[in-house]
């Protein structure tokens, strides 16, 4: 009877059944030799070239682009949307070459950049003396684009009711 090869603890199961991997795979062994296996490959990715990539990408997406942490691409390098996933991706228009790594840029370590600036929205104009933006008698005032007029509560129709519910004056 085959035996079962558990490649996180590089040991062979007596029991080579469903249920004998089921319960090993229970065990707080099996989870920690799961968990310092898997361990240093996402200390490599993370040193690795995606790694730059996806924290670059986290930087811009919290601060923007004009964020002046962020340099300017270098001569000869292009910007474009990858229509797909949305993303950046970079193209040296020399040599053709494409990567999702800004070139010249690496972002502060989580919690060592400042917080993203809070920037308020403008205030709305101020009317000049004498203006009451009251319109002429018998045309109608338009509201602003984008903003819907709502009744003031006391011109809105009552809800429905159900039905075999009572209603109230």
């Amino acid at each position: 009877m085959p035996r079962f090869f558990d490649d996180y603890s590089n040991t062979y199961l007596t029991h080579d059944s469903a249920a004998g991997r089921k319960q090993q795979r229970r065990g707080w062994k099996f989870r920690e030799n799961f968990k310092l296996h898997y361990e240093k490959h996402v200390q490599e990715w993370q040193r690795g070239p995606m790694g730059l990539a996806a924290a670059q990408q986290a930087y811009i997406r919290a601060r923007g682009v004009d964020d002046p942490a962020v340099p300017p691409l270098p001569d000869g390098w292009k910007e474009e949307l990858d229509e797909v996933t949305g993303i950046s991706f970079f193209i040296d228009t020399v040599s053709g070459k494409r990567t999702w790594v800004r070139p010249g840029f690496i972002p502060p370590p989580p919690g060592q950049a400042p917080p993203p600036r809070y920037v308020p929205p403008p205030p709305p104009p101020m009317l000049p003396p004498g203006n009451t933006m009251v319109p002429p008698p018998g045309s109608v005032m338009l509201p602003p684009p984008g903003n819907a007029m709502v009744p003031p509560p006391s011109h809105l129709p009552p809800p429905p009711q159900p039905p075999g519910f009572p209603s109230y004056p």
